[in-house]
């Protein structure tokens, strides 16, 4: 097996095959390139005999923050309704080449035979939660920030969240956006696990070797069961009416969401950030849930 790509370092540990995203530039953000280098050595590590397991982390300082939104110089934001020729092309962008291929990917690792854990440190909101949470197992680092900020742009979320944790839980963070940590991540039940950061990738490599200590018939046999159990429930529906739902937040508009776009205009990505998430702020956990020092009153 050659494990050769751009955006992904490959390194095997024994039986386990570590995948690091690498784009630390960018945090990790997803990107086309990024994604197709990563599910390719999923299956390329899936079709190896010699490995039993894989973990997917993070290069730098971040897990993944989400997709990839800035804009290339000379190119309209892919949140800009004004970059499609007409409504059936917007549309047919969102639910059929965007929100239609994410879920394919997310149950893309659901039908892997070999698991994978995630190695969860600093942030992981947006598309990099719903990759985290596709993982057979997933664990984080007490940095760990997570979010999904989508909603405060007209998307939504993944149907993965409700089912891990509960509707309740799943409705505190799902209907505002804010950032939540570690801990809470573990109260809740998105991660197996919050361990200090210098014990993360230890404690997953720990859990990887166990599992590839059992005998890889019955790792897979077992992974094919919970998977196509949770599938059976009716969860590959749910995640397939994400895309339809998706489709429809992306094409509402109004006030808030064009303050954003004439925000991006002004200031760029930036400017549509401090727009979106400004109001928010402070958050209740994360890097930026300290509020901003009131203003001094001139005497």
């Amino acid at each position: 097996m050659a494990y050769k790509y751009k955006w992904v370092i490959c390194e095997k540990v024994g039986k386990v095959l570590k995948i690091t995203m690498n784009r630390p530039e960018a945090l990790n953000a997803l990107n086309d390139a990024l994604e197709n280098d990563l599910h390719n050595a999923l299956d390329e590590g899936d079709a190896d005999p010699n490995v039993r397991g894989m973990v997917i982390g993070g290069a730098g300082n971040s897990f993944c923050p989400g997709y990839d939104m800035s804009v290339p110089e000379g190119e309209k934001s892919i949140l800009d309704p004004a970059r499609y020729a007409s409504v059936g092309n917007f549309l047919e962008y969102w639910q059929v080449r965007d929100y239609e291929n994410i879920q394919h990917k997310q149950l893309h690792l659901f039908r892997l035979s070999k698991p994978v854990i995630a190695a969860v440190h600093g942030y992981c909101m947006g598309g990099g939660l719903w990759l985290a949470m596709a993982c057979d197992m997933t664990y984080c680092s007490e940095d760990a920030v997570f979010a999904q900020p989508e909603v405060r742009h007209n998307s939504n979320s993944t149907f993965l969240i409700p089912a891990l944790c509960g509707w309740k839980h799943a409705s505190r963070w799902l209907l505002t956006g804010d950032h939540f940590d570690g801990k809470e991540a573990y109260r809740i039940g998105l991660v197996n696990d919050c361990v200090p950061k210098d014990q993360l990738m230890p404690t997953v490599m720990n859990v990887a070797k166990r599992v590839a200590m059992v005998p890889p018939h019955s790792v897979r046999s077992m992974k094919r069961m919970i998977m196509s159990g949770f599938l059976s429930y009716g969860l590959a529906s749910a995640l397939e009416l994400c895309a339809a739902m998706s489709t429809l937040g992306h094409a509402s508009h109004g006030p808030e969401r064009d303050a954003m776009f004439a925000a991006q205009a002004r200031k760029g990505f930036k400017g549509f950030l401090e727009t979106r998430d400004g109001p928010f702020l402070p958050e209740p956990m994360g890097p930026k849930s300290k509020a901003k020092p009131a203003p001094r009153r001139r005497r």
